[in-house]
């Protein structure tokens, strides 16, 4: 028997235009493509500006051709890399000094550059700020990234090896460095890693205030499309203080901005941990909060050297360099940003041996990529600072409960108002017949809109129902017997189940009922929906019409109410429709 933890991550070779061995490359994530930056050479002790595109589907490298007429940035290494409306945005690190040949006469970095990913060109440099004090100084080794359309610079050193401790903001649309405020911690690539995401989770119950006044509004259940306010509520109505609401993935407002994450460890033989939030706010200032002595759990993450991390849902991983005199490995750990809880992500015998240093996140699909070399030691490539890129790792994340929330289809009000249209039978031209003989009044242009398997068998039934009064014959006192064709064209045909103003679902009341409400609310937003045994219906249901969303909706639902009384259900059930991470979990 394999343990569990094998399940979770497989290990593949690379293929394509594998880059070299390097020094301080940087790697991007956009989408599922990686982007591999700069570095230098491991045989040449040279600097290099190329750009690698590493497709994480295929597990395929490319190298990206740059125009000869485009200003090329100096080729460099310990710079920074972050992504900004499909460009790269590169900024400081340490290079060869121009017009010099020795590769030990070095010299620090302090512009922006930006790569246009689509276009495949680099923009002009950024002009120099009029205000030079606003303008950082030149480092590497330091930490960045982007929230806000602004480009945070924290922390790093200069030639000398000098802390800086500092945080430069540059605003990525007007192209300008805006702010500097002093920091007071040492920060740089070797012991801290500071990471956002593009996505804010939001907890509907941070948002009840609101969410109450905007029911009130709203009306009373059973009563809200009543034109008649004397008129009784309609019967069987869910009342709004019993609706479950999930936590959902939005874009960032000003109101709830992406949070920058600085973690930082250092004093490896009694680690010291920090975890700090920046804050952006809508005025272009920052707050900061300290969060160190909020993280608890078991066990703590040991000291990791050259950490990477990233957000995904309501997580924060880390991973980096464990190294002890009995003991090394490449360590992932993850903390929970609601409970403040650490644990740990065993990634099996995949990075069990071998080399690896570089990870990153493949956000859409909830997985942590670590490039390195199987066949490496990682002893002897950490002292040379040595990242391979020959093989890589993809370790399922959502296998350990940690993804991105689906998003919402529908804002919350606008949820209980489909609710509403769906239990007083608003605009309900259509039936879905139940098999106990139970029928539900819904809205075919509803369903036709929000059902694309339902869309195309209306078509196909009205296709067929022209086919046959147009085969029709006219009336007349003697028909002759019509001839029987050598050869008929065999047209596709409706389902069986659907009739003009109805469709038998073949399933139990409860279940098509959940059924319908999804459809009216683009949610599970009901008790009923959240039952364990409608679940795994629902599961079914999302599989055999291809309902993607609803898929992820249940799956949300699942892991969130996933237990030992429950596991025997959804494990049979994520098997049958091949959730596999569910399943796993």
């Amino acid at each position: 028997m394999y343990p569990i933890s094998d399940l979770t991550a497989f290990c593949r070779k690379t293929t394509g235009d594998v880059p070299p061995k390097l020094v301080g490359a940087s790697t991007t994530v956009i989408g599922s493509k990686m982007y591999l930056y700069g570095g230098r050479l491991v045989s040449e002790r040279k600097m290099v500006s190329d750009i690698y595109q590493f497709d994480l589907e295929t597990f395929k490298w490319e190298k990206v051709p740059q125009s000869p007429d485009d200003d090329i940035p100096q080729a460099r290494y310990f710079h920074s890399a972050d992504t900004w409306r499909n460009h790269l945005i590169i900024f400081g690190g340490m290079a060869i000094k121009p017009q010099s040949d020795n590769p030990e006469d070095l010299c620090v970095l302090n512009d922006v550059r930006l790569f246009d990913l689509t276009t495949r060109h680099w923009l002009p440099g950024a002009p120099i700020s009029a205000d030079s004090s606003l303008v950082p100084n030149a480092r590497y080794a330091h930490l960045s990234s982007v929230t806000a359309d602004r480009l945070f610079i924290i922390g790093g050193q200069d030639l000398a090896n000098v802390w800086l401790d500092d945080v430069y903001i540059f605003d990525l649309v007007a192209r300008t460095w805006i702010q500097r405020r002093d920091y007071p911690r040492h920060c740089g690539t070797y012991r801290s890693v500071a990471v956002t995401s593009d996505q804010r989770v939001r907890l509907p119950q941070d948002e009840l205030r609101s969410l109450n006044q905007s029911t009130t509004r709203l009306g009373q259940p059973g009563t809200r499309f009543n034109i008649d306010k004397k008129a009784p509520p309609a019967p069987n109505v869910t009342q709004s203080e019993s609706l479950i609401y999930l936590p959902y993935s939005a874009a960032p407002t000003d109101d709830y901005p992406c949070d920058i994450f600085l973690f930082s460890n250092y004093n490896f033989t009694d680690v010291q941990r920090e975890l700090e939030v920046f804050t952006p706010l809508s005025d272009g200032d920052f707050t900061v909060s300290d969060r160190s002595s909020s993280m608890t759990g078991a066990s703590f993450p040991p000291g990791l050297r050259f950490p990477t991390g990233a957000i995904l849902g309501t997580f924060f991983i880390v991973a980096g360099t464990y190294l002890s005199q009995t003991y090394q490995s490449f360590s992932i750990w993850a903390l929970d940003l609601i409970n403040m809880t650490w644990s740990r992500i065993d990634p099996g015998s995949a990075l069990a041996s071998g080399s690896w240093f570089r990870s990153c996140l493949w956000a859409s699909a909830n997985k942590f990529v670590v490039f390195g070399n199987r066949h490496g030691n990682l002893v002897e490539d950490y002292n040379r600072r040595l990242l391979s890129w020959d093989h890589v790792t993809c370790i399922d994340l959502e296998a350990f409960g940690i993804y991105q929330p689906p998003s919402l289809q529908l804002d919350i009000p606008m949820q209980e108002l489909g609710l509403a249209a769906l239990e007083e039978g608003l605009m309900s031209d259509f039936e879905i017949i139940c098999d106990d003989g139970r029928r539900i009044k819904v809205s075919r242009r509803l369903l036709e809109e929000r059902w694309p398997w339902f869309r195309e068998q209306r078509k196909l039934f009205l296709q067929a129902a022209s086919r046959a009064l147009e085969t029709m014959p006219a009336v007349a006192s003697h028909s002759p017997n019509p001839d029987v064709p050598t050869a008929v064209r065999q047209e596709p045909r409706p389902d069986p189940r659907l009739a003009s103003r109805a469709f038998n679902l073949s399933e139990p009341y409860p279940i098509a009922l959940a059924f319908m409400q999804y459809f009216y609310s683009m949610a599970l937003i009901t008790p009923l929906q959240h039952a364990p045994a409608v679940l795994s219906q629902l599961l079914l249901l999302s599989s055999t019409y291809q309902l993607d969303h609803l898929q992820s909706l249940v799956k949300h639902a699942m892991h969130r109410a996933l237990s030992y009384a429950t596991s025997v259900g959804i494990y049979g059930v994520s098997t049958l429709c091949s959730c596999r991470s569910l399943q796993i979990r």
